[in-house]
C-alpha cells in the first residue's frame, strides 16, 4: 500500500491517486507563508488549542475578505510540526455536479474524502508502529507520542459556506464527521466571511455546535505597518524607501480609497503595485508619495488629494462658469485644506452650501468640480430634493443615497434645492455631515469620507436683488464680500431648512446674479458650440451676426434675478436660434452655408419705439455675399 512519504518538508508531499483518489483530486498540501505572520499571536494560539481538543477538533475562522485567514492557517502549519495541512478545493469538488444527482454526488465526495483521511491515518500509524518496533529492536528508544502527528491531516476548507449553498446533502453529511473528529483523529479548519456566515451557515445550529468560532478581525494600523515593512524587506525594497511614513500613508490611503476591501490585503496590494511600477520604470519613479498617488489613480481612477493643484482648479472652474470668481476663490481656499490632507478625516472631505439665484452656474460648477477631482462629470451624484418633500420618502432617500455612494464611493454629491426637502430628510443628512457614514436598510455601513458634498438653495433671493443693483464689477465680488454676513443671516431667517445644516457647512458660497456682459459671454460660447456642432454633424458652415447676441440678451430675455439666469437664456437661444437653424437644414439638405441675423429695429437701441420690431432670420449665404457684421 502506497502512502504519502512522511518526511520534511511536508509541502513537497503528494497523495497517491490510486490509494487516495479524492485527496489527490480535491486537496493540496498547503504551502508555507511567503512572509512572517505578524500580529496574529492570539488567533494562532486559539487555533492550535482548537486542534488539540480531544472530542471536537474543529475550528471556524470568520473574517472579511483579505483579513488574512489563509495566511493565518499557513502560519499555524509552520509552527505545528509533524501534522500535514491540506487545503480542500470545494469549488473544484462541485464543478461537475448538476441537478438532484449532483447534490447527492457532492455529499458522496465529501464523505469519501474524509474516509480517505481516516484511512490515511490508519495506514500511517501502522507504518509508524512498525518504525517504532524496529527502532526498539535495534535498541533505539528515542521516540515520543508526537511521532504520531505524522499520521494526522489538518483539512483547511476555505469558502465553507459553499458546502451549504451548493448541497444541503453535503452539509448533512459533514455533521457526523465533525461530531466524531476528535475520536477519528480528523482536524478541520473551516473559513468564510462574516456576510456569508450570516447568510448561509448561522441558521444551522447543529452545524454551528460542532465548530469553534474564531473571529479574524482587521489588524490595527501598527500591525499593518509592520506587515508592510516585512513585505518591503522580503522584496528587497526596504532600503529604497527613504520616507518611512509611506507605510502609514499606504494604510490610511488604502482605507480611504479602497473601502470595499479589507486590511491587510489592500495595503499589501498597494505596496505590491508600487514595487511593480518602481521596478518597471526606475528612472521615472521613486518609492515615495508620488508613486503611491499614481498607483491609486491607476488602479481606482481616483486622484489623491496631494496630487491636486488647488489654484489650477480655480482657473479651470473660471473657464467653465463665467463671472463667479468669488465662488471659485472660496472653493479654492477650502480645497487647499483637502489638498494638504489636513481636513477632518471623520467627515466628508468638504461640504459646501451654494446659494444664489437660479441659473447662475451652481450646478455647472458642481459638474466641473467632479470632472476635475475625479476625471468625469459622471462622478457627480445628483439628488433633486423636491422629490423628497414628503415625510414618507425618507426610506426611499436613504436607500438611493446609500446605494449610489456604495457603488461610487469617490464622488461629488449634489443635493439640489435642499430647501424643498422634508425636515426628516435634512435631519438624516446631518448624520452624514457629522459622522461621514450612513447605515442602509440591510445594516451595511456606507462611508461618505471620500465624498465632496454640495447643497444648493435659492433661498434668500431678495438679498441678491440688492447685490445685483449695487455691484460694480461683472463678477459681483465687491457686493458679495460686503453681503457675506447678510446672506448667512438671510438663510437662517428664511427657515427654508434647518440652521443646523448651515452651521455644519465648511463653506457657504454665494453666487452673483449675472450681469448683461456675462450673459453676452454665455451666448457667444453657446453660439460657438452650435457652429462647431452644425459643421461636425451636417458639414454646414454657420455664421451668426453680432446683433444676434444683443437681440437675445436685451430684446427677448429679461435680465433680472428671477428670470432663470443662464438656464433661461439658453432656453431662449434654443427657441430663437437653434430651432430655426435646425428647421432650415432639414428643409434644405444641400445647403453649405447658413447665416443668422436680426431684421427690424431693436427696442433697446431705439428710444422712440415701445415694442421691439426685431426678429431672427435664417437663410442661405451666397459665397459672393459680404459677411459684414458676421
Amino acid at each position: 500500500m502506497t502512502v504519502v512519504e512522511t518526511v520534511e518538508p511536508s509541502h513537497n508531499l503528494s497523495f497517491d491517486p490510486a490509494t487516495y483518489p479524492h485527496l489527490a483530486q480535491y486537496a493540496s498540501i498547503m504551502q508555507p507563508p511567503t512572509r512572517p505572520v505578524i500580529g496574529r499571536e492570539v488567533e494562532i494560539r486559539r487555533l492550535l488549542a482548537s486542534l488539540k481538543r480531544p472530542e471536537l477538533s474543529n475550528a471556524f475562522l470568520l473574517g472579511d475578505p483579505g483579513s488574512g485567514k489563509t495566511m493565518l492557517v499557513q502560519g499555524v502549519a509552520e509552527r505545528d510540526k509533524g501534522r500535514i495541512y491540506v487545503e480542500v478545493d470545494l469549488a473544484k469538488m462541485s464543478a461537475s455536479t448538476q441537478g438532484v444527482d449532483g447534490v447527492t454526488q457532492m455529499a458522496t465526495r465529501i464523505k469519501s474524502l474524509f474516509d480517505e483521511v481516516v484511512t490515511y491515518r490508519e495506514n500511517t500509524e501502522r507504518l509508524i508502529n512498525e518504525e517504532i518496533k524496529k527502532a526498539l529492536a535495534e535498541g533505539n528508544k528515542r521516540f515520543k507520542k508526537d511521532d504520531y502527528h505524522r499520521a494526522e491531516l489538518v483539512l483547511f476548507i476555505d469558502e465553507f459556506h459553499l458546502l451549504i449553498q451548493l448541497s444541503t446533502a453535503a452539509a448533512q453529511a459533514i455533521k457526523p464527521i465533525l461530531a466524531e473528529s476528535g475520536r477519528k483523529g480528523i482536524r478541520i479548519i473551516a473559513a468564510t466571511t462574516f456576510a456569508e456566515f450570516h447568510e448561509f451557515v448561522e441558521k444551522d445550529q447543529a452545524l454551528m455546535q460542532r465548530l469553534q468560532r474564531i473571529n479574524i478581525r482587521e489588524p490595527d494600523k501598527d500591525t499593518v505597518v509592520s506587515i508592510l515593512q516585512s513585505v518591503a524587506k522580503t522584496h528587497d525594497v526596504y532600503d529604497e524607501i527613504y520616507d518611512k511614513q509611506i507605510y502609514e500613508l499606504i494604510y490610511e490611503f488604502s482605507n480611504r480609497y479602497i473601502p470595499a476591501d479589507s486590511q491587510p490585503r489592500k495595503s499589501i496590494l498597494l505596496l505590491d503595485s508600487m514595487i511593480g511600477w518602481y521596478r518597471m520604470f526606475p528612472s521615472e519613479y521613486k518609492m515615495d508619495r508620488k508613486l503611491l498617488a499614481d498607483v491609486i489613480e491607476e488602479s481606482s481612477g481616483v486622484r489623491v488629494t496631494f496630487n491636486i493643484n488647488g489654484r489650477e482648479i480655480q482657473n479651470q472652474l473660471n473657464k467653465r462658469v463665467f463671472s463667479q470668481n468669488f465662488a471659485t476663490a472660496a472653493i479654492e481656499r477650502r480645497l487647499q485644506i483637502a489638498v494638504a490632507d489636513l481636513h477632518d478625516k471623520s467627515r466628508p472631505i468638504s461640504s459646501f452650501l451654494f446659494t444664489g439665484p437660479t441659473g447662475t452656474g451652481k450646478t455647472e460648477l458642481v459638474k466641473g468640480l467632479a470632472e476635475i477631482l475625479f476625471g468625469s462629470e459622471r462622478a457627480m451624484i445628483r439628488f433633486d430634493m423636491s422629490e423628497y418633500a414628503l415625510e414618507n420618502s425618507l426610506d426611499r432617500f436613504r436607500h438611493e443615497l446609500t446605494s449610489q455612494v456604495w457603488n461610487k464611493s469617490h464622488a461629488v454629491i449634489l443635493f439640489d434645492e435642499i430647501e424643498k426637502a422634508n425636515p426628516v430628510i435634512t435631519r438624516l443628512m446631518l448624520q452624514v455631515l457629522d459622522d461621514g457614514r450612513l447605515t442602509n436598510a440591510q445594516g451595511r455601513e456606507v462611508s461618505f469620507l471620500n465624498t465632496y458634498i454640495v447643497l444648493t438653495t435659492n433661498a434668500g433671493s431678495e438679498v441678491y436683488e440688492d447685490i445685483a443693483h449695487y455691484a460694480q464689477s461683472d463678477d459681483g465680488a465687491d457686493g458679495l464680500e460686503e453681503y457675506q454676513k447678510v446672506i448667512r443671516r438671510s438663510l437662517i431667517e428664511d427657515r427654508a431648512f434647518a440652521s443646523e445644516i448651515i452651521n455644519r457647512m465648511n463653506a457657504i458660497i454665494p453666487f452673483q446674479p449675472l450681469s448683461p456682459n456675462t450673459y453676452k459671454r454665455i451666448v457667444l460660447r453657446k453660439l460657438q458650440q452650435l457652429k462647431e456642432e452644425v459643421l461636425r454633424v451636417h458639414g454646414v458652415r454657420l455664421s451668426v451676426h453680432k446683433d444676434v447676441v444683443d437681440y437675445l440678451v436685451y430684446e427677448v430675455f429679461d435680465v433680472d434675478t428671477d428670470s432663470g439666469g443662464a438656464r433661461g437664456l439658453v432656453a431662449q437661444l434654443d427657441s430663437e436660434v437653434v430651432s430655426p437653424v435646425a428647421r432650415y437644414i432639414n428643409q434644405h439638405p444641400d445647403v453649405e452655408h447658413i447665416g443668422v441675423h436680426v431684421t427690424g429695429r431693436m427696442m433697446h437701441r431705439h428710444d422712440d419705439i415701445r415694442e421691439s420690431e426685431a426678429s431672427i432670420v435664417v437663410g442661405t449665404i451666397d459665397s459672393k455675399r459680404a459677411l459684414r457684421g458676421y
